[in-house]
């Protein structure tokens, strides 16, 4: 009979790495999560959205909207959806007057689009100047918020077999659908 060894500390953590003091200081009042939602992107089943964003705002429950930030040349910022486990943090969301806050707009420029579906095709999403996403079940800015907010958006999680699609095409030949954005409007 073999003997083995077995040494269950190898996959603990250790007590005084970076991480884990950063969360034993940490204040205990993490911030905000709001969960993102876009009706074209779902219904388009997009995977991931590259955007080259100019400005960011916020419609309120009457529909005005409040200028957030801008971004003077800015490189396209990638968003990615919840199953990927990527967010983006936002200081500047909480800067917005007192209110209930049903939808983030962002205005983008008309270079340096590009959606990614869950198939993982690519497609040039540079005639949009502005996408609205909806805030699920709204956020409230109040005196005394959290300090930061955490930006999830609900994106189609990629399909596992897209990594086998350049195997399949060079067997069977394409079967790509031609652009679904491009070719949408028009003839």
């Amino acid at each position: 009979m073999k003997k083995t060894n077995f040494y269950p500390t190898i996959w603990s953590t250790a007590p005084y790495t970076p991480g884990v003091m950063a969360d034993w200081y940490d204040t205990p009042n993490k911030g905000a999560e709001l969960i993102l939602k876009n009706e074209a992107a779902t219904s388009l089943h997009v995977s991931e959205m590259s955007l080259n964003i100019t400005k960011f705002s916020a419609l309120d429950e009457h529909g005005n909207e409040h200028f957030i930030i801008d971004f003077p040349g800015q490189n396209p910022v990638t968003l990615k959806g919840i199953s990927s486990g990527n967010f983006i943090r936002s200081k500047s969301v909480l800067t917005l007057p007192d209110g209930r806050y049903t939808a983030l707009r962002f205005y983008m420029a008309g270079w340096g689009n590009q959606f990614v579906y869950q198939d993982g095709m690519a497609e040039s999403a540079n005639s949009f100047n502005r996408l609205d996403f909806q805030i699920e079940d709204g956020f409230t800015v109040e005196e005394g918020n959290s300090p930061e907010v955490k930006l999830w958006f609900d994106f189609a999680p990629y399909q596992w077999k897209r990594h086998f699609k350049p195997l399949t095409d060079l067997f069977m030949g394409s079967k790509s659908q031609k652009p679904r954005l491009a070719n949408s409007f028009g003839n």
